[in-house]
């Protein structure tokens, strides 16, 4: 695949190659990550409701202790925190902890797993989730070339249909404006103003203006227009741009042709992005107010994987009152800043809004679209296990309890930079989304769409951390242009380094206290590790916990002292008896198969043993790939979206 091609798939169609997705060259996609399945239904707790919550403690046998946790780092692991080197893993005190809240937030989503939770997406203002944040991917797709993956195909005339509508006038240019009340809508232009023609060529306005950087994505005024600039890939080949004579021969050359045939002869001739169009303050229709209604507005500014600009912080691109009222007469009393956009509306309300003509858009599926709705129920209509245990808002608090963990032999890593740690990219369907038809794939907006599950982190048997010489490369290019380096420095704490912690939990039943067990357990599992902290993609944070159960006693608020002094409360216990309280409730709730299917799964992406660097199963060594230090698409599996296969599948 040649360079043009690798530039066309990360910038046209949405693609990150910095993604942490990683392609197997030889059969299938990998990832450092993988997905454990989501249930087919909900396992219901004990209690169903706060009246029956009460009962549950009142009249029921229960047990309360804690459960001493003795925790060793298999690999390097990293916490970030509060101190003023941020290379230094969380101390607030001078010395190393787990928080208590790391703990309880690792341990609680995998008791959701091996409880058979719900998978809740219940958005907040920041847009998180119980569970996942419940929010809308965006993508575009520009064209599909003859020879492209059916994929390709699928998802532009998904994209052709958003934009064009059945008129082909879809998505139209307008002006976004905020009023004094920080309230938003857009403004069409006014009729007839709409105009193909108002562009100016890139080879004029370098000439006038400047050169153009390569994806130099901004607005610039000139007094009453507005250049809507949304890149130039010929931005260091001047030899490349036509003059306005020279383009429109060649546009007369494309009439009557498919448009395959277009994008195959524009590819045969580089004569790409020519033009830079342009609107007018003169063109704003203030009679009319198309309303952006806020939710639209929240989902494109969470918009994480738009690299291109924000219309509410385009530097340069946003005009305030004074400058508004300076081009226009009459402006209306309530308008506080303008910016040009482009827009797409349905029923009298903006539903996508972006910068330049082709802007990205949202599928119509939020994330919690695509998971069952079995599954979504919120607590005040099912309550689950991590309700009952964990806490359920407004009703009830939690009952387990979370200690620092602490250490006395912490030792660390040499300081070095390490590799840039990613955000999750949903827009890699083809990993997130269950699969079925590997040539179309589904995507967030196909009728059968569904969410793979939870994401989990394989083990690294030795953790590669350091930043390679590429990515120190780009840092160096970021830094001299007083950009944030990527590979920020670490010094992670040393293999081998050993905590203590506990849990301390009041008044669970013997079925509860069975499955908070079933955690360290996971039916049966011979070698687990778990992963917390920074840095999973690379392998930091594998941790074996060592738990140790006590229970207190029946006398232990009726006998303060005995032959020894003070009476110690507890007793250890053997979780034994609370592993089969669980396991029988749930084969009395019918679902034994479920349950086992998911704990398989679970077991086998916790099992140290599958580590990525454990020779012991060369089957699957290479499908678990650490980062690799180039891009090489040479077998076309990330052109062609290469499925990721299940846990199963990985290991088998």
């Amino acid at each position: 695949m040649s360079d043009d091609w690798q530039a066309l798939l990360a910038t046209e169609f949405n693609i990150n190659l910095a993604d942490d997705v990683q392609v197997d060259w030889n059969k299938c996609a990998t990832a450092p990550y993988n997905f454990v399945s989501l249930p087919d239904k909900p396992l219901p707790a004990e209690v169903t409701d706060v009246a029956s919550f009460k009962s549950h403690i009142a009249d029921g046998e229960i047990f309360s202790g804690e459960i001493q946790l003795d925790i060793e780092t298999l690999t390097p692991m990293f916490i970030g925190g509060n101190t003023k080197d941020t290379s230094i893993t969380f101390s607030p005190l001078g010395r190393p902890i787990i928080p208590g809240s790391s703990l309880r937030g690792m341990f609680k989503n995998i008791f959701k797993i091996v409880t058979c939770g719900t998978f809740r997406g219940v958005t907040t203002s920041q847009r998180k989730g119980e569970d996942f944040n419940d929010e809308h991917i965006y993508f575009r797709c520009l064209m599909a070339p003859a020879g492209m993956p059916k994929w390709m195909e699928d998802l532009h005339a998904l994209y052709k249909s958003r934009m064009e509508g059945e008129k082909g006038k879809n998505a139209r240019a307008g002006f976004l404006i905020q009023t004094k009340n920080n309230k938003y809508f857009i403004a069409p232009l006014l009729p007839k103003l709409d105009r193909k023609n108002d562009f100016i060529m890139m080879k004029d306005f370098q000439d006038r203006y400047g050169e153009v950087r390569y994806r130099d994505s901004r607005i610039k005024w000139d007094r009453n227009i507005a250049y809507i600039l949304t890149g130039n890939q010929w931005a260091d080949k001047p030899e490349k741009l036509l003059d306005r004579k020279s383009y429109e021969e060649f546009k007369k050359s494309l009439k009557g042709l498919s448009e395959t045939a277009r994008a195959q002869k524009i590819a045969q001739t580089n004569h790409g992005k020519q033009i830079i169009r342009f609107v007018r303050i003169e063109y704003v229709d203030w009679s009319k107010r198309v309303e952006l209604p806020e939710d639209v507005r929240l989902s494109y500014e969470h918009d994480r994987n738009r690299r291109g600009v924000n219309l509410f912080k385009i530097k340069g691109g946003i005009l305030n009152r004074a400058q508004l009222e300076r081009l226009v007469k009459n402006l209306p009393a309530d308008v506080k800043s303008l910016v040009p956009c482009h827009y797409l509306e349905e029923d009298g309300k903006v539903t996508a809004f972006g910068h330049g003509q082709c802007f990205r858009i949202p599928y119509r599926n939020a994330i919690g679209d695509v998971v069952p709705a079995e599954l979504r129920q919120e607590s005040t209509k099912f309550v689950d296990f991590a309700d009952a245990v964990f806490g359920c808002e407004k009703y009830w608090a939690s009952r387990v309890f979370f200690d620092d963990a602490v250490t006395s032999n912490a030792a660390t890593l040499p300081k070095a930079p390490a590799h840039p740690l990613m955000q999750p990219n949903p827009t890699s369907y083809q990993l997130y989304m269950k699969q079925t038809d590997g040539e179309l794939l589904t995507h967030w907006d196909k009728a059968n769409a569904t969410l793979r599950g939870y994401k989990m982190y394989w083990h690294h048997g030795v953790a590669r951390w350091e930043a390679n010489d590429r990515e120190l490369q780009e840092d160096a290019k970021r830094r001299k242009k007083n950009q944030e380096p990527l590979a920020k420095e670490r010094a992670p704490l040393a293999k081998g380094t050993k905590f203590k912690s506990k849990i301390r939990f009041q008044n669970l039943s013997a079925v509860e206290l069975g499955a908070l067990m079933m955690i360290f357990n996971l039916n049966g599992a011979e070698n687990p590790a778990y992963k917390i902290g920074q840095g999973k993609p690379f392998g930091f944070g594998s941790v074996k916990i060592t738990p140790t159960l006590f229970v207190e006693t029946a006398d232990a608020y009726t006998k303060l002292f005995d032959d020894a002094g003070f009476k110690n409360p507890y007793e250890k216990k053997s979780p034994a008896e609370f592993l089969k309280a669980f396991k029988n409730y749930v084969a009395d709730k019918k679902m034994s198969d479920t349950w086992e299917s998911v704990m398989e799964e679970l077991n086998a992406i916790l099992d140290f043993s599958n580590a990525l660097d454990n020779t012991k199963n060369p089957k699957w060594k290479d499908r678990i790939k650490p980062i690799p230090s180039n891009f090489n698409d040479k077998n076309n599996k990330f052109l062609t979206r290469a499925v990721l296969p299940s846990i199963l599948e990985v290991v088998k």
